[in-house]
């Protein structure tokens, strides 16, 4: 099928619900799953579900606000939860299985507060691409019953920016993001401390235009993460000169550069 007759496998896909509530993040993949949701099942019967924690940065939940903002999504048809993954011991733990360990929690505590706005249904962006990778939360999503629209209409990543794009939605050139808890390596404990520090950091690059870039610690050092159209500029003096300068002052020994581009 192409990207329209999937669109329209979406549609049918949600026509089968009544009352949802969409796990929105701000990203392509939510924004496009909400205004389906909104346009087949009209606005009073979808809700955008958000899960604010020290995990989002600040910029990710303005984005985020601006795109529901931007939809025209009312404060009546939003349900946002205050989570608090920091004080989860299976959690800060960070083993292999820290997405799943978090997407459980989470997901059961929208399910619960879903249930009192007579939601009968959870929706989850998930999309073709995400199985490409090792994904644990999936495993998480599965277990609780949570429904995945886009992946059942067989939307890529890529059919989603298109369609988003097609809808002129403000998230459709977005890129794809994760929470600041991806950055640490597996078994570094997650703390407060080092997620304001990761955000500090990766605020900074993004007022220089590194935009999608990711900040990885390791012990001492830090290692940068930047899209391809962004590599190039690490090679000028001053650009380079100017990210050591604050990686340092920020407490790290080394500043080192991830030669593989983010996509």
């Amino acid at each position: 099928m192409d990207c329209q007759e999937k669109y329209t496998a979406l549609t049918d896909v949600l026509k089968s619900y009544e009352r949802v509530a969409v796990a929105f993040s701000g990203g392509v993949d939510s924004t496009l799953l909400l205004h389906a949701a909104r346009s087949v099942l009209g606005q009073k019967n979808v809700f955008a579900l958000r899960g604010l924690s020290e995990l989002v940065s600040q910029a990710e939940r303005n984005s985020a606000e601006n795109v529901l903002t931007d939809m025209g999504v009312t404060t009546q048809e939003r349900i946002e939860l205050a989570l608090h993954p920091l004080i989860w011991p299976e959690f800060i733990v960070n083993t292999a299985e820290r997405c799943y360990f978090c997407k459980k929690r989470m997901y059961k505590t929208f399910l619960v507060e879903m249930e009192k706005v007579g939601c009968t249904a959870l929706l989850d962006g998930t999309n073709v691409d995400d199985l490409k990778d090792q994904r644990p939360g999936l495993r998480a999503i599965h277990e609780l019953s949570v429904k995945t629209p886009l992946l059942d209409a067989g939307l890529n990543k890529e059919e989603i920016r298109t369609l988003a794009r097609q809808f002129e939605l403000l998230s459709h050139d977005k890129p794809s993001n994760s929470c600041l808890a991806t950055r640490f390596p597996q078994g570094t404990v997650v703390s407060e401390e080092g997620l304001c520090l990761v955000e500090k950091c990766e605020d900074f690059l993004h007022s220089r235009d590194f935009t999608g870039c990711r900040v990885r610690p390791s012990e001492n050092d830090v290692i940068l993460e930047v899209n391809g159209k962004d590599m190039e500029r690490l090679a000028i003096s001053s650009v380079r000169v100017e990210i050591i300068h604050f990686l340092q002052s920020a407490g790290f020994v080394r500043v080192l550069v991830d030669l593989t581009p983010r996509a």
